[in-house]
């Protein structure tokens, strides 16, 4: 079974499962990690991003 990587936090979870993934992406340290992504990028490359995602999901 291929593990996870998580780009914000640089590490692989060890068990590829839904429930891992969203214990890891609730976390603290994750929910952070992904806060100072986004504000380093700046606002308008940050909105970009978004707004790319949210068209994937339309």
């Amino acid at each position: 079974m291929p593990k996870h990587y998580c780009d914000y936090c640089d590490v692989y979870l060890t068990h590829d499962s839904a429930a891992v993934r969203k214990a890891h992406n609730s976390g603290r340290n994750h929910l952070q990690n992904v806060r100072d992504y986004y504000a380093s990028l700046g606002h308008d490359k940050a909105q970009n991003i978004i707004d790319e995602i949210t068209r994937a999901y339309e």
